[in-house]
């Protein structure tokens, strides 16, 4: 890890803050050590070989520290503050090695070390206030941890952390036996929650502060608050038992408009029963009038969730037309009724039948420039697939058209027109649908769709004699890098394929005053802080890089992932190529200990493809669980895994198999070898039978025998099957690349 440059002057795109491969278990330890507080003094040490790179050296240094070799560090950072001169290195210094001795629990050394500096030249004085707090704190020193904590929460300016500040800040003024003072500085610190986790943790704080001061005002009103700010974290098993019995104390007495507010957070929150309770106290006139609309929606809601479809209907028809986007939504929620229950009720919804008339004029109403957007989206959406289910390949093109003028990026319609098209194409009419091909190509520019459209316009010319121009395209998509699943088709087409010469992203660091707070706390590796602080930034894509580099060495994949992908879209696409591989690591993580190629080994697999089916899978969480029930890091059923621990572990099932990443990989990867050997070695098929079940799969293959193989994998009747797919394939190509 030496040599590894941080955020500032001398970052580079091509070498951010983590390595090429930071395992989960090193990744917990990271962020571990960044949250505690200490410091000791420099031994001292013959001067070491220090560059002119001041970050790359304090970088050095971390690793040093990471490493155990604590007094090699400290001549490093010695060197580099006798050579850099200003007072910013002092800060980071003390701050760097006082995250060190908390390994140590050296509290003392650690406040010590953190009162001989101010870290106010690099905009971390507030933070370095809160650190030695809680280590005067832990030292047994709570006078000074109270002054300390004070002068954090009071600092002036945006302070992510200053929740935290108020929560250290109240248990020491309880401590020192003063609850209510506590109980203000949690009730000044309300107004800075931004999250539900923040509004609850608040709350609580407030409640057991006003037991304790037995005021029961300062008890109701914090209760209050966690029922409509926070409203599923009352009955959580982890809250504590004081807090249930005063938040049912106070959900007794809130007021028929709080009912409502509260109701309608449920339902959004998943909480259908209990949200549908709430709202079916109180009789509409009941609520203040702009709220009845969105009540009622969600009253609707909550009954379709509970599975009360006529229930659903009588509210829905009850919601007062107007003019609030919740009227507007009720409208679109009445006709989707509607069409769930002829579906249910009559079979196969005959699109032509005019008893569907007047859904196609509500719909068609709710698309007017006046209807909130997404709502009109929406409205065109339903509108674009009852056209596709006439055949009316042109009206529904007319209504995709409306959907780009809106959102020239989006997918929406693309697949239900896609259908269209490729029944014309399976039906033998190429000219046809290679029309329909290049006109969806002219409305739809996401790079997947774009290169799925251009491989099948190649088809077409292929089939109506035009070898010439279908073996261009051919070499055109044969040559991304990384290769997708039109790249792998197009290979055996082309000829040879075409050298495509793309030139790589700019520095996308965005290096602004606006970031330097966070660059200050991802130079520190101060990784939990510089994630909450760059969450309150405004949106951009130095934002989304920095929660990025900060949520991975946490090993918060997903979101980082995620972050990653809004600030670069190239990845994740064929246009990966152009991103620099630093950068594209923090979406593509590998497992604690590098044991999946040894998996892929002892079942014939290759190890790239097992790695992109993890990372599509959990990216990389053993805990992850699905909706399904499926489990760990390859997403297990328990039926399947319990029907393989005999064969492959020659042991009895246990469901903590599914939790062990070792074990969980070793049933995955056997699964996938069945499924290989039962499709004939189709790494397509065999993927697309792990994600869709490979009794559909077989039925598919059963049912069109001797179809080429990409027509079959288009043939697959579940988008989300073939996207998967899609995904895996291009992911395995990329940890090809990255982790040769």
């Amino acid at each position: 890890m030496a040599g590894r440059r941080l955020w500032g002057s001398d970052a580079s795109p091509a070498d951010p803050v983590l390595p090429r491969h930071v395992p989960v278990k090193r990744l917990a330890v990271i962020a571990g050590v960044l949250l505690l507080f200490c410091g000791q003094a420099q031994a001292d040490r013959e001067q070491p070989q220090v560059s002119s790179d001041f970050d790359a050296e304090f970088a050095r240094a971390a690793d040093l520290l990471d490493e155990g070799k604590r007094s090699e560090a400290q001549a490093v950072l010695a060197e580099v503050r006798r050579r850099a001169g200003p007072s910013a290195w002092d800060a980071r210094s003390a701050m760097l090695l006082a995250s060190d001795d908390a390994r140590r629990q050296d509290w003392a050394a650690a406040a010590a070390l953190l009162a001989g500096v101010r870290a106010a030249p690099i905009g971390l004085e507030a933070y370095r206030s809160l650190r030695r707090a809680e280590a005067l704190e832990l030292s047994g020193r709570p006078d000074e941890a109270l002054a300390e904590a004070r002068r954090a929460f009071e600092a002036e300016g945006r302070f992510a952390y200053r929740i935290k500040a108020a929560m250290l800040l109240a248990r020491l003024e309880e401590r020192q036996g003063r609850p209510d003072a506590g109980a203000r500085v949690l009730e000044l610190a309300a107004g800075a929650a931004t999250t539900p986790a923040e509004s609850a943790e608040i709350a609580i704080g407030q409640i057991r502060l006003g037991l304790a001061s037995r005021d029961p005002a300062t008890v109701d009103a914090a209760a209050r608050r966690l029922l409509l700010e926070a409203p599923t974290y009352d009955t959580l098993s982890s809250t504590p038992a004081f807090v249930r019995r005063a938040t049912a104390q106070a959900e007794r007495a809130l007021t028929a408009a709080e009912r409502g507010r509260r109701g309608r957070a449920l339902v959004a929150a998943g909480e259908a029963r209990r949200g549908v309770a709430l709202l079916s106290r109180d009789r509409a006139e009941a609520w203040p009038e702009g709220e009845r609309a969105a009540n009622l929606l969600a009253l609707a809601r909550g009954q379709l969730a509970s599975r009360n479809l006529r229930a659903a209907e009588s509210t829905a028809a009850r919601v007062p037309a107007d003019g609030t986007p919740a009227a507007a939504e009720a409208e679109l929620f009445r006709c989707d009724l509607i069409l769930t229950r002829w579906k249910a009720g009559k079979g196969p919804l005959d699109p032509a039948d005019p008893r569907l008339d007047p859904v196609r004029a509500s719909l068609a109403g709710l698309t007017e420039p006046s209807v909130p957007a997404l709502v009109r989206r929406a409205a065109r959406e339903r509108l674009l697939r009852m056209a596709a289910e006439r055949d009316d390949f042109d009206g529904a093109f007319a209504l995709a058209r409306e959907l780009a003028a809106e959102a020239p990026d989006g997918t929406d319609g693309f697949e239900t027109l896609w259908r269209l098209a490729w029944e014309r194409f399976r039906s033998g009419d190429f000219a046809g649908a290679r029309a329909d091909f290049e006109a969806l190509g002219g409305l739809y520019r996401g790079v997947s769709v774009s290169r799925r459209l251009a491989y099948w316009r190649a088809r077409c010319l292929e089939r109506e004699g035009r070898a010439a121009q279908a073996k261009a395209l051919f070499a055109e998509l044969a040559a991304a890098s990384p290769a997708d699943v039109y790249a792998r088709f197009s290979r055996p087409r082309a000829d040879a394929p075409v050298r495509l010469e793309r030139a790589s992203l700019r520095d996308p660091s965005t290096e602004t005053a606006a970031f330097a707070r966070v660059d200050e706390l991802l130079r520190l590796r101060m990784f939990e802080e510089a994630s909450a602080e760059a969450r309150v930034l405004a949106p951009s894509r130095g934002r989304d890089l920095r929660i990025a580099e900060s949520d991975f060495a946490l090993g918060r994949f997903v979101t980082a992932a995620a972050s990653i992908k809004r600030a670069l879209p190239e990845i994740g696409t064929a246009e990966e190529g152009r991103v620099p591989d630093g950068w594209r690591r923090l979406y593509y993580p590998i497992e604690e200990g590098g044991f999946l190629p040894e998996r892929a080994k002892e079942f014939a697999l290759d190890p790239a493809v097992l790695r992109g089916l993890v990372r599509q899978e959990s990216v990389f969480d053993s805990n992850a669980r699905s909706r399904a029930g499926a489990m760990g890091l390859m997403q297990l059923m328990p039926a399947t895994a319990k029907s393989l621990s005999r064969s492959v572990l020659r042991s009895r099932y246990r469901r903590a198999f599914l939790y062990d990443p070792g074990v969980n990989a070793k049933l995955g990867a056997a699964y996938l070898r069945n499924l290989l050997d039962r499709f004939d070695d189709s790494t397509i098929l065999a993927l697309a039978a792990y994600n869709g079940g490979p009794t559909r799969i077989a039925r598919l293959v059963h049912e069109n025998p001797n179809l080429p193989e990409d027509e079959l994998f288009e043939s697959i009747p579940l988008y989300e099957t073939r996207d998967y797919v899609r995904r895996v394939l291009l992911f395995a190509e990329s940890y090809r690349e990255l982790y040769p």
